[in-house]
């Protein structure tokens, strides 16, 4: 008896066309492999003991890409199919558990191999957490505020942590148990903004967003440095004064004026926003 023919690739078909006249049809096709030739894998996804049903397992080629995913029934079990020869990694995640260890696995054409994998518990992942923004209040566009501290305080006005925001203005609190929680933000050159209340329930996960005024008595440079003779000498006593440079026509404006200590020192503040030079001299 002749051995049984399988197919080797499926069947593939080309979109429709039309022949008119003296025409020549240019027709390529691509076969996919027959499904008989594709693997699959199959198991269990546990915490070492008892299944977790509604488990995202989710497989990766040997580049550690995603290539294919699936979810465990009621009792835990997974399988992913039509999955061509190659080498592969797995990994599985559910609602308070870790994401599993990656399970390595060669598969070769027409193979089904199972794969258990075991997730393990975190109650830290039932805790909530609360996620914001800190932006500059009146600004013209949106303008995040880096390097804030945001102060977290619980009901009792007790510091719980604290962060700063990242180049975007955000922040990020977790881990955060259930409760009434305040948040204040604060800033050089920013007033404190007044304290926010949030409330996290059932581990829930809160947005806020946060925002800081521009303090002008601070928002401000300084100018400071020594005035020395020709010999490297401190100059006491020297007048030093503040010029700024305007914009356009290049004319100068003296701002302020002072004089320097016994050091020879200067200092000059309050200083906003410009383009400025310093000036010096001495009487006889």
């Amino acid at each position: 008896m002749a051995d049984m023919l399988q197919d080797l690739y499926g069947l593939q078909y080309s979109p429709s066309f039309t022949i008119e006249g003296q025409q020549e049809a240019d027709v390529n096709l691509s076969l996919p492999p027959a499904p008989s030739t594709l693997a699959s894998v199959y198991g269990t996804v546990t915490d070492g003991a008892a299944p977790i049903a509604d488990a995202t397992v989710k497989l990766f080629d040997s580049a550690g890409l995603p290539y294919r995913h699936t979810v465990t029934d009621a009792s835990g079990a997974y399988a992913i199919d039509g999955i061509p020869a190659g080498t592969y990694s797995l990994a599985a995640v559910a609602d308070g558990y870790r994401v599993s260890d990656a399970a390595g696995v060669t598969l070769s054409g027409g193979a089904s191999t199972e794969i258990p994998i075991v997730c393990t518990l975190d109650t830290t992942l039932a805790l909530g957490a609360i996620a914001g923004v800190l932006s500059v209040a009146g600004a013209a566009v949106f303008t995040p505020l880096a390097g804030a501290k945001i102060t977290l305080k619980g009901a009792l006005g007790a510091d719980v942590a604290a962060t700063y925001t990242a180049d975007d203005g955000e922040f990020v609190f977790y881990d955060v148990v259930d409760g009434s929680y305040t948040l204040i933000a604060t800033a050089d050159g920013y007033l404190a903004t007044a304290p926010m209340t949030v409330t996290i329930l059932g581990g829930s996960i809160a947005n806020v967003t946060m925002s800081m005024t521009v303090d002008e008595r601070t928002y401000n440079g300084t100018v400071s440095g020594v005035i020395r003779d020709q010999n490297g000498a401190a100059v006491a006593g020297c007048f030093v004064g503040l010029y700024q440079l305007n914009a356009g026509t290049g004319s100068e404006t003296l701002l302020a004026t002072t004089k320097t200590n016994a050091l020879g020192n200067y200092l000059f503040g309050g200083v906003s926003s410009g383009q400025y030079l310093v000036k010096a001299k001495l009487n006889g």
